[in-house]
């Protein structure tokens, strides 16, 4: 047991007083005479014993009530183990968790509620020269700092809800770097937080006494769209669309005939009834038609209370009107390619001589072909060269004795491997690599006895561990017949064999509709249709338009700002850096420019999954001395935390007992009759 003001033991000499009293008899003594004392003996004898008795009784209730008085003044206490009542100044940072699963209800007030109020008493139970940290999910600059009680307090009353998400590493570090920063002994870090699962692990100092505050809401249960995805890996004009929705139930009931419902362009376009078991997840699908090309904003909702921040999605994707595939011929287009690609409505088919190559007709493609050319001019070479750095797609299928020499030199320019020889040993593909984009979802599985296209006549290539070759079809001698080089944004396909039955069965295989479909469209650049706010993930515009003094702006309702801008090639990179705090759709485009892109935003799931560790787990996977766990669902928070400061006082239970002991006194005074 410890003093808060030990000088006033010093008062316990006062105990003396009647102590003394009691000693001393001060009262004088009336003679009485009496005519006979033949009896007097035995009650005089009996009188005073009792007397002594009652005296002793009264002195001790004074001495006690005297005693207990004293240590009231004095403030005995109980010192917690963590050792946070050791004296000098303190430097305390204080972690208020803001986050939206703070909003939960406990004995009818919110979690962020009760905890910036037991943040407040802790400051107010220590020195007036002590020092505080803020900190919050936000990680604002003002809140880098030690501040005094007052300004402490103050900004405690100005803290709201936030859509900030944070690990407890983070969290932890941030306390350190604060307290570190004074090279003081007595370092001391609260954690007031529900302490979701997902939050992390502590990243402890041993200088540092943590405390950890755990509040625990009363149970509910939380329905949310979990995440959002196209079946369709691009979205063309008046074609059908699915739209896959991930639905998630954190809570201990079920929830039967809940309705989800899509809104396109502001538009209702779909409904769909669910239901979800407890702690469970469920797909639904949303069927559409998309009829508005370029940007389309869509926003998926379903009905949840009280937690309902989580219950929209919204998504702003580019539909395009078509894919569009050039064919470079050297004398006449290709049969198979034309059964492909001609009449076909998502695409936008041309089929040209390379005599009539124009540099300019290059532009807007998605997939350009160079078909059976024996031989690729420095012209052509350079204007490929030149689509390929700026994101387009180039398939080649060299032709039969072509140019060795010229198809060398335009490879190497793209980094991709050389020409070696032709060979006319025949054999089959040994395999596919279903890792690679072009067949990573074209098969749930390849059967053991898939027949693969048979190949009579092929080129071999070079194997340089300069290039960054992607193998995507293997023949059995280990040599590649189809690969991939990624140069700049786009991308270099180069087949082993013309299109042609002369040369292998290629072209009238299975796989190659959906390896010529893949490679058109997985070079249409269309972004991540929807982001999380607080997402370190950047967001991706072209370069290209940037010119001069010029800056990309991103725009919302009743708000602007400039994102922070890094170029990387032909791509500009903005980084938002937690400047949006509501979810919905922005608008992102270089100032005084009429075009702009679309930007969804939405609330970070992490705070939707209602799973949350309690004192008793933190308890055990802390042990650590230095780390002190608080149950702030049986008691007011407020309450509790004070003894973290000042260990378990004990200057009321000396109060009561000091003034039960002077009710004891008069009673025996009183009563007790002699």
């Amino acid at each position: 047991m410890q003093f808060v003001f030990p000088f006033f033991l010093f008062a316990l000499a006062a105990i003396a007083i009647p102590v003394i009293v009691h000693l001393f008899n001060f009262r004088r003594y009336k003679t009485v005479y009496f005519s006979n004392v033949k009896f007097l003996r035995e009650v005089e004898l009996e009188t005073s014993s009792r007397n002594r008795i009652k005296h002793f009784l009264v002195l001790a209730a004074r001495t006690l009530a005297l005693l207990f008085l004293v240590l009231a003044f004095a403030q005995p206490y109980i010192p917690s183990k963590n050792n946070n009542v050791s004296t000098g100044r303190k430097y305390v940072s204080i972690y208020l968790d803001n986050s939206y699963s703070m909003n939960a209800v406990s004995d009818g007030r919110s979690l962020f509620d009760k905890a910036k109020i037991a943040s407040k008493e802790i400051a107010r139970n220590y020195s007036a020269d002590d020092e505080f940290q803020l900190l919050t999910n936000d990680f604002e600059g003002k809140h880098q700092r030690l501040v005094g009680k007052e300004e402490f307090i103050s900004m405690v009353d100005e803290l709201e809800i936030s859509p900030a998400v944070r690990n407890l590493s983070e969290i932890t570090k941030r306390q350190r770097d604060a307290l570190s920063r004074e090279n003081g002994k007595n370092q001391i870090a609260y954690l007031l937080s529900d302490f979701q699962k997902g939050m992390g692990n502590l990243s402890i100092d041993s200088s540092v006494a943590y405390n950890l505050v755990a509040l625990a809401a009363d149970a509910q249960a939380n329905v949310y769209i979990d995440t959002v995805w196209f079946n369709e890996p691009v979205q063309l004009l008046n074609q059908p669309a699915k739209l896959i929705v991930k639905i998630s139930n954190s809570g201990e009931k079920a929830v039967e005939n809940n309705r989800l419902v899509l809104k396109l362009n502001n538009q209702t376009k779909s409904m769909a009834d669910f239901s979800v078991a407890a702690n469970s997840f469920i797909y639904d699908t949303m069927n559409f038609v998309l009829n508005q090309p370029n940007w389309n904003k869509a926003e998926l909702q379903i009905q949840d209370y009280p937690i309902s921040y989580d219950d929209n999605y919204f998504l702003a994707f580019k539909v395009i009107e078509k894919i569009k595939v050039l064919s470079l011929s050297e004398n006449r287009s290709n049969q198979f390619l034309d059964a492909l690609f001609k009449d076909q409505a998502e695409f936008d088919y041309t089929a040209s001589l390379v005599s009539n190559f124009d540099a300019n007709s290059l532009n807007g493609n998605q997939l350009v072909i160079l078909d059976n050319h024996r031989s690729i001019s420095s012209s052509l070479a350079a204007s490929i060269n030149s689509f390929v750095t700026d994101g387009g797609a180039v398939a080649v299928f060299p032709a039969d004795k072509c140019d060795m020499e010229s198809y060398n030199r335009f490879l190497n320019n793209l980094q991709a491997n050389s020409i070696a020889a032709f060979s006319e040993q025949a054999q089959d593909l040994a395999g596919i690599n279903l890792q690679q984009n072009i067949f990573k979802d074209v098969f749930e599985r390849i059967p053991e006895n898939m027949n693969l296209p048979h190949v009579k006549k092929y080129y071999q290539f070079t194997r340089s561990t300069a290039s960054n070759e992607e193998t995507i079809l293997t023949l059995k001698d280990g040599n590649s017949f189809l690969s991939r080089y990624p140069h700049g944004s786009g991308s270099l396909y180069i087949c082993g064999s013309p299109l042609d039955q002369n040369f292998s069965e290629l072209p009238v295989h299975a796989i190659f509709v959906p390896m010529l479909y893949k490679m058109a469209v997985l070079n249409i650049r269309s972004g991540n249709i929807s982001y999380f706010i607080g997402d370190k993930t950047r967001i991706e515009a072209d370069a290209k338009k940037v010119s001069g003094e010029k800056v990309y702006k991103i725009k919302g309702e009743n708000m602007e700002f400039i994102p922070e801008q890094f170029e990387m090639g032909n791509k500009m990179l903005l980084g938002l850096n937690e400047q949006i705090k509501k979810s919905g759709f922005y608008q992102v485009g270089l100032e005084n420019s009429d075009s702009s892109d679309l930007l969804a935003l939405n609330f970070d799931r992490k705070e939707s999954d209602m799973k949350f560790s309690t004192a008793s787990q933190l308890k055990e996977q802390y042990p650590q001395l230095n780390i002190n766990v608080v149950n702030g669902a049986n008691a007011e928070v407020a309450t509790v935390v004070k003894e973290l400061n000042k260990g378990t006082s004990l200057w009321k239970l000396c109060l009561i007992l000091t003034l039960l002991f002077l009710a004891i006194e008069i009673a025996l005074l009183r009563f007790w009759k002699v």
